[in-house]
């Protein structure tokens, strides 16, 4: 060797040459991979949970590709798929188990993948990707060394800079200035999960405090959410899209399905329907212990009665001895099963009137009436302002079904007062009552038909909406 010395130098350098390009090469895989695996999860979430189409990006079409070309998911899939409109892909199913994630990023990273993954790293450059809007992958790889890079290599210092001035702006009450500034803080760090929650608080909370609910026939139809908004209702949606955004990020994050069902859907907007659908899909990763209890205060507000017993028993079951599982847990449960009786005592009620069979009817009435009983007994043994209310509330309901209408009204009247939650209930039970019986209603009851008349339909809804709320409104 002491002969050849700048050989030796040369084979060094090739070698080292050749182990840094295997080394580029790796790192450049694995790092499309993991943009590769972030978007697959992004595109996963969206169309199993949210179902927001658009045209103008080809997500959809990568993501059928991607489908198309995974293998060896099916031992994955769940026994029940999730319910939602529409088929749900397998890559869909199994990203709704986060056990399955280190499944999912093999298949990422995988050979079988390598033309789908190619497809992404092309759209992500040419921006055509709707759920890779972020710090692009494509773009600071294109960008090489750079300003740009330099830049955005401090990007979560940079939004936490911009979140001060937000905070600022707050406690300002510039309350307009702070949107766009709380989008750049996420669209600089799309894990800053503080800034979703407290924006989408910011909005759905702050900026509607002093604000009266739109009046329905002031509301416009907007297709982008489906509803009739006015511009309180407004800022609910933009809380929505903020979080709806915040999930698609970081699919993985209880903190955010939950804000968005309970903060918004149950609190804000009592859509308990999509309060169920999003907290259920918090209590499905790793979560605190308060997280299902309003799981199950939205299922029975939705009339779940049975899922939400069910789940107030397993509480019990895995949580003995906890405050929650002595002191409140029993209530909900007791609460359940009177509602549960309820509804059974209705459904036979329904039946008996519908057959032609003396005998059946009858038989159907003696069962009606038995759980209507037994549901008078978990009221009453309930005891206090909750079961006064309900058990007054059933009372009366028995007493209008013998015409004595008066004494309905006054116990009606006397069971809103108890219990604030049964208030528009109660109040729309009375007015039924009283036009029932021909009692002239009061002037405020006269005004509150007239603004129900319009409830649920507003200027611009599409014909197919408006007979969905009216059927609605005529179950109840």
């Amino acid at each position: 060797m002491e002969r050849f010395p700048r050989l030796l130098l040369a084979g060094v350098f090739l070698l080292t040459a050749a182990l840094g390009a295997v080394q580029g090469a790796r790192v450049r895989h694995l790092r499309e991979s993991e943009a590769f695996f972030r978007w697959i999860m992004a595109a996963a979430v969206n169309e199993r949970l949210f179902q927001d189409d658009s045209q103008e990006y080809k997500d959809a079409e990568l993501f059928s590709l991607s489908n198309s070309l995974s293998s060896g998911l099916d031992e994955l899939l769940p026994d029940t798929p999730p319910s939602g409109e529409g088929e749900v892909s397998a890559i869909s199913q199994v990203s709704g188990n986060y056990e399955n994630d280190r499944r999912l990023w093999n298949l990422a990273r995988s050979d079988e993948m390598a033309k789908a993954r190619t497809a992404f790293v092309d759209m992500a450059k040419k921006r055509e990707l709707r759920f890779a809007q972020d710090i692009q992958y494509a773009e600071a790889q294109a960008g090489g060394v750079g300003i740009f890079n330099l830049f955005f290599g401090f990007r979560k210092v940079a939004a936490n800079f911009i979140w001060i001035q937000v905070d600022r702006f707050w406690h300002q009450g510039n309350m307009y200035r702070m949107v766009a500034l709380m989008k750049t803080c996420v669209a600089l760090d799309p894990h800053f999960i503080e800034a979703y929650l407290i924006g989408a608080w910011h909005l759905a909370y702050n900026a509607t405090a002093k604000m009266y609910d739109t009046p329905w026939a002031q509301r416009e139809w907007d297709p982008r959410y489906n509803a009739c908004v006015g511009e309180k209702e407004r800022y609910y949606y933009l809380a929505i899209d903020f979080l709806k955004d915040g999930i698609r990020r970081n699919p993985r994050n209880y903190k955010l399905f939950f804000d968005l069902g309970f903060g918004v859907y149950n609190q804000k907007l009592k859509d308990y329907e999509n309060a169920v659908k999003y907290l259920s899909e918090a209590v499905r990763l790793p979560h605190e212990r308060w997280v299902p209890r309003q799981l199950f205060i939205s299922q029975e507000l939705n009339g779940q009665f049975e899922e939400a017993l069910a789940g107030w028993e397993d509480y019990v079951a895995r949580f003995p001895g906890t405050q929650t599982a002595t002191e409140v847990a029993p209530r909900r449960i007791q609460r359940n099963r009177a509602k549960i009786a309820e509804k059974r005592a209705a459904d036979l009620r329904q039946m008996a009137a519908a057959t032609n069979d003396p005998v059946e009817a009858e038989q159907l009435r003696i069962e009606a009436r038995e759980a209507r009983n037994a549901a008078l007994a978990i009221w009453t043994t309930l005891g206090d302002k909750d079961g006064d209310a309900y058990r007054l509330r059933l009372e009366a309901i028995e007493m209008r079904e013998q015409k004595r209408y008066l004494e309905a009204v006054a116990l009606l009247d006397k069971a809103r007062w108890e219990l604030a939650e049964l208030w528009d209930e109660l109040s729309a039970l009375i007015m039924d009552t009283k036009q029932e019986a021909g009692i002239p209603l009061s002037v405020s009851e006269s005004k509150a038909l007239l603004r129900n008349a319009d409830a649920g339909i507003c200027k611009g809804m599409p014909e197919a909406e408006q007979q969905k709320v009216r059927e609605r409104m005529t179950k109840r």
